[in-house]
């Protein structure tokens, strides 16, 4: 189906937000040289690549000259041996921090052009190596789109703390390491080794992952001074430095990612910008006013005023659908001794979750958290479902495990939802 104008449509209405373009979106990340070629007479696209996929000339910038100059094996012999740079082509590990965070954020920070016509028409002029700001700047939570605000709000936490992925080049931004320091993507990823997912330099995974702080912060890769540091046990995942300095309240792709803001855990102004700390992200079960209260405890100071927000445990059921969908994960992950009791809390918070959320990403989460817990009786769960099946299966995991503390809370669930935070985010999924 086409309009008048002769453009297509996706069914109409709602739907149609939902529908993003290859030649005008997509292309711009997922390609080498993307060039939409829009004719601005006709509004038609030509896009052409200079390859299809992200390969290596998205870091290293055209390949051209490089590939000549270095058919002569003597050139390439000269260079290994001088360990010496080639000016034929970019090295992102020899750029600057800034220049180096650069080529990543082109694509892992979305960003908008005073004027997008000549990007539309003739292509992103950023090459490696050049300084992103020339050309384009980040998107932040105020800023304007055709004169207005808060278009882009939603993609942040009140506090300008990003919370989707696609930010993590804001966040970085945001990191007193990047602005300080020499902090920058390559830091912690490397793009030639360790496992695709998430690219971390190899031994930087795991308990190893301290090191991708103790590397600058080395007065705390001794054990006994990181748990003096963390107060916690060296084995529990509280002792990790992401799991207290970028914790994982990103939702992308039907996952919940670390946040790349790496800062010093405050539930109290955490609490404040209505975003999910770090403390209870593992104890689920508590308030940020029991995590402000622990955090002057343990480190020193007084514990300030905190507003009065929902544990994990029941933001699941009263926070818009990101902090849903940051609730949902973290109960699936058992990063502090489980009880019986605390257990089945969880597991029957998330049947509720699979049962009655409007979004089938949180209902996905959830299910996957509810496997995490152990619970395989789930398995042939469809988060797209209608709420009558979805209902019905739930009520059949709850009767296969009998009186586990996996029952139904209906006037809680009510009474949580009746205090939702404002408008959902349409995370698309």
């Amino acid at each position: 189906e086409t309009s008048p104008a002769g453009r297509p449509v996706f069914g109409g209405g709602v739907f149609d937000r939902h529908v993003t373009r290859w030649n005008d979106n997509c292309v711009f990340c997922h390609n080498v040289g993307p060039n939409p070629g829009v004719n601005t007479a006709t509004e038609r696209f030509d896009t052409t690549t200079a390859e299809l996929g992200i390969a290596c000339e998205a870091c290293h910038g055209p390949g051209a000259a490089h590939v000549g100059a270095n058919a002569d094996p003597l050139r390439r012999l000269t260079l290994w041996a001088w360990r010496a740079a080639d000016p034929t082509i970019v090295n992102p590990a020899r750029l600057s921090p800034a220049r180096a965070a650069d080529v990543c954020g082109r694509c892992h920070g979305q960003r908008l052009a005073a004027d997008v016509r000549p990007f539309m028409a003739h292509g992103d002029p950023f090459v490696p190596g050049d300084d992103l700001a020339l050309t384009t700047e980040p998107l932040w939570r105020d800023t304007t789109l055709a004169g207005a605000r808060g278009a882009f709000a939603p993609r942040f936490w009140a506090d300008g703390t990003p919370r989707l992925t696609a930010y993590e080049y804001q966040g970085l931004l945001q990191s007193r390491c990047a602005q300080e320091a020499t902090l920058t993507c390559t830091t912690c990823h490397g793009m030639h080794e360790g496992e695709p997912r998430g690219q971390l330099r190899v031994g930087l995974r795991g308990a190893a992952a301290d090191g991708m702080c103790t590397q600058c912060h080395t007065t705390l890769a001794d054990g006994a001074a990181a748990g003096r540091h963390t107060h916690h046990e060296a084995a529990n995942g509280g002792a990790r430095c992401v799991g207290c300095h970028m914790p994982r309240v990103v939702y992308g792709v039907l996952d919940v990612h670390r946040s790349h803001r790496i800062e010093v855990p405050d539930p109290a102004h955490a609490a404040s910008a209505g975003r999910p700390d770090a403390c209870t992200g593992c104890h689920v079960g508590e308030t940020p006013v029991w995590a402000a209260t622990m955090r002057a405890r343990l480190w020193g100071g007084t514990a300030p005023s905190v507003p009065e927000t929902s544990a994990p445990l029941e933001a699941l059921f009263s926070g818009d659908s990101v902090t849903r969908a940051v609730s949902a994960d973290a109960l699936g992950r058992e990063q502090v001794p489980l009880g019986p009791a605390a257990r089945a809390a969880r597991v029957g918070a998330l049947l509720e979750a699979m049962a009655g959320d409007d979004y089938p990403a949180v209902r996905h989460l959830a299910w996957r958290a509810l496997g995490r817990l152990g619970v395989a009786d789930a398995g042939d769960y469809d988060p797209s479902a209608d709420g009558r099946a979805r209902s019905a299966l739930v009520e059949r995991v709850r009767a296969r495990l009998g009186g586990g503390g996996a029952k139904s809370a209906p006037e809680v669930v009510a009474r949580l939802r009746a205090r939702a935070v404002g408008g959902d985010v349409e995370i698309g999924e």
